[in-house]
């Protein structure tokens, strides 16, 4: 039986100090595929962008794919992941790698569908305004169209961005649930992150914080670093999330979970 949302709730806080501790634990039962990651990602900053570096790319997807999974796996199961098919060092290609795999499809096919017609809408409402495009252009603000009209674009500039943030926080569980329920999970995470909206958004620019500033900063270590703690990190804090927010249990029945 699903529990009520107001009683399922994380602290963002426990979830980063699980996070934390989820580093040495996944590295003691998964050193393999991390290790193995690490090689691929410094094996292809040695190799030039030519035709054959596609090669490498393929390598690191799903050296990462399976570094993920196996992540969340310990932070989920603890000691008992390789009974929930964690392999050997957390080697493994298995049902929850292809699971994975179809539920981010699954999802970016949902994502798609309502950007599109977000995209229609927001084109609709802007072409029908008026607006005076070589004022635009011109960056000439006042002459664009009148006050009231640019507020209430703006107003529908930002539920049409709103929609996306909303649905992506909502989704970013995913993963996390397609391993703990053992299945494809994808829009069912909607009902997964009920009523925790903004811890989870908290959670995720902690958690992708590092990233970003990585990519930005361009280092040819920033791979490797990220492969060695905050993969780790981040599987350990956002399973932490899922496990507190989850409501469905094994013998639970009445139809797909998708």
């Amino acid at each position: 039986m699903r529990a009520p949302a107001p009683a399922r709730r994380f602290r963002v806080m426990q979830a980063l100090a699980d996070g934390v501790r989820a580093v040495p634990t996944v590295w003691a039962q998964a050193w393999g595929v991390l290790i193995f990651l690490i090689a691929v990602l410094l094996a292809r900053q040695m190799v030039p962008d030519d035709g054959a570096a596609w090669v490498l790319d393929v390598a690191v997807g799903l050296a990462a794919l399976i570094a993920w999974t196996g992540a969340n796996r310990v932070a989920i199961f603890g000691r008992s992941a390789p009974r929930h098919g964690l392999g050997p060092a957390g080697l493994q290609f298995g049902p929850a790698e292809r699971h994975v795999v179809a539920a981010l499809l699954l999802n970016l096919l949902f994502l798609t569908m309502i950007g599109a017609v977000l995209a229609l809408v927001g084109l609709a409402l802007f072409g029908a305004a008026g607006l005076d495009v070589e004022a635009i252009r011109a960056r000439d603000w006042a002459a664009v169209g009148v006050p009231w009209k640019l507020a209430a674009l703006g107003l529908v500039g930002a539920v049409l961005i709103a929609v996306p943030v909303l649905l992506i926080v909502r989704l970013a569980l995913f993963s996390q649930a397609t391993v703990g329920r053992g299945q494809p999970v994808s829009l069912n995470t909607l009902g997964i992150a009920t009523g925790s909206f903004w811890r989870l958004l908290a959670l995720l620019v902690i958690v992708i914080g590092p990233v970003v500033m990585a990519l930005s900063w361009g280092a040819g270590f920033a791979g490797p670093v990220l492969a060695v703690l905050w993969l780790p990190f981040a599987a350990g804090s956002m399973s932490s999330a899922y496990r507190r927010l989850e409501y469905w249990r094994p013998d639970d029945t009445g139809g797909s979970e998708r």
